[in-house]
């Protein structure tokens, strides 16, 4: 399974009796033992109960397109493996998990564009409240510090990020109780063993223009009008919320000089990944083991 994650950069195991999560989670130790709980990405998630390494992918409604991107890829030490798997099939049109070669991503975007996000890098400033939004199509923002972190005390939540060695913590708004962190990253990666280039970073995650785009793209594929009207709707709401208004996005990225990414060169980026994904339509039983750097 290994070499063959590494060639391919994702595996699908079908047929076997996974009835439940402890299943789920039985198999997958017997993969690769060395599991982790530890969880600090955006999307708010939830452990299945008899386990201690199985979450919900995210806790949204099913019909929420999430663009694609590599798992964490913004943290110090992204996880290395993903392991996905289904419990049980979707009864309606859907139930697909989509699947992106970042190899191919890097390989395929423009060289000029490709060239000015290495030259310039990208900024990432990451906010959380206290408490989490819930009106609101910003996964990062409907994310509360308290559940990312798994305690109430700022003091905690800084001695975590120490022993993490992420970025320092600030406290901002009106009660100093907003989480906040800013660094500079690079958009790719090198494969830690094949050694091959991966364009790897979340800008098409939070980008403001995303969440409506990833609706067209899903119209265009399942054909279903509420996908476009929902679109439809979003790119307003987008366009006044974070065009005029001037709100960010929790994960809010920029080039590394603060400088924004345009909607030409996310449009850009958004293409290239779009025609390297392929689909993933669930069967009960399903295993997805997923190479993170590839």
């Amino acid at each position: 399974v290994e070499s063959q994650m590494l060639l391919h950069g994702a595996v699908l195991i079908r047929g076997f009796q996974i009835n439940d999560a402890p299943d789920f989670e039985k198999a997958i130790m017997a993969l690769q033992p060395n599991l982790s709980d530890s969880y600090r990405g955006t999307s708010p998630r939830s452990v299945f109960a008899g386990t201690k390494y199985t979450f919900s992918a995210a806790d949204v409604p099913v019909n929420y397109p999430i663009a694609q991107h590599l798992e964490m890829s913004f943290l110090k030490a992204p996880p290395r493996e993903l392991y996905f798997g289904c419990l049980k099939e979707s009864s309606s049109k859907g139930g697909e998990t989509s699947l992106c070669d970042f190899r191919k991503v890097y390989r395929d975007l423009d060289p000029d564009l490709r060239r000015k996000f290495q030259d310039k890098k990208i900024l990432y400033r990451r906010q959380h409240g206290k408490v989490g939004e819930r009106w609101t199509f910003d996964v990062g923002a409907m994310l509360p510090w308290t559940q990312l972190f798994g305690t109430s005390s700022r003091a905690e939540v800084e001695k975590i990020a120490r022993e993490e060695e992420s970025p320092p913590v600030q406290w901002v708004g009106p009660n100093q109780d907003t989480f906040l962190q800013e660094w500079k990253d690079e958009p790719c990666q090198y494969h830690p063993i094949t050694n091959e280039c991966v364009w790897f970073n979340h800008a098409q995650v939070f980008h403001w223009s995303t969440f409506p785009a990833e609706l067209w793209y899903a119209f265009t594929r399942l054909n279903d009008i509420r996908f476009l009207i929902r679109c439809i709707i979003m790119w307003i709401i987008a366009i006044i919320k974070y065009g005029l208004l001037g709100y960010k996005m929790a994960l809010n990225m920029s080039f590394g000089d603060g400088t924004p990414i345009s909607l030409r060169e996310m449009n850009l980026v958004r293409k290239v990944i779009h025609d390297n994904m392929v689909f993933n339509t669930w069967e009960k039983g399903d295993i997805m083991c997923i190479d993170n750097f590839s």
